[in-house]
């Protein structure tokens, strides 16, 4: 197994790009849709995306479709960490600070977080609370 599948580094890059880019479809369209991010065997972060051909998309048909795709990708020894970011409303058991939520999905072989960014929009501006770690079983690397 590749040395990368654990490195904390490349788990937080995920995360990152993960918030970034949701933070950006927030701020610009107030919400957005199922996307993701993987490490590959070689150690490179990229993009991914899912696409069902229905307009507007089925969020839950888009998240099944990205972790379909992830773990075929895994048993395939393609990637060995990927993050799936949805826009959801925060379960209240957490507590947090507003309902709206990014939710990012962190995975490798032995690690599984779900992030939580909690966001409120007021007019043209976006407030975030702190974020909110809750390890989970995996979806993808299971």
């Amino acid at each position: 197994m590749s040395t990368h599948t654990t490195d904390p580094q490349k788990l937080e890059e995920l995360l990152n790009y993960c918030t970034d880019f949701a933070k950006q479809m927030i701020q610009k369209h107030g919400e957005f849709y199922p996307f993701g991010a993987v490490i590959t065997s070689g150690g490179q972060l990229t993009a991914v995306g899912a696409h069902t051909g229905e307009e507007p998309p089925d969020t839950v048909a888009l998240l099944l479709l990205l972790w379909r795709t992830l773990q075929s990708q895994y048993q395939k020894r393609e990637i060995v960490a990927c993050a799936v970011a949805a826009d959801v409303n925060i379960p209240a058991q957490y507590h947090p600070q507003f309902r709206d939520g990014i939710r990012v999905l962190v995975e490798c072989a032995e690690f599984s977080r779900f992030h939580y960014f909690p966001y409120q929009i007021s007019g043209d501006s976006v407030s975030y609370g702190d974020m909110i770690p809750v390890d989970t079983e995996p979806q993808s690397f299971a």
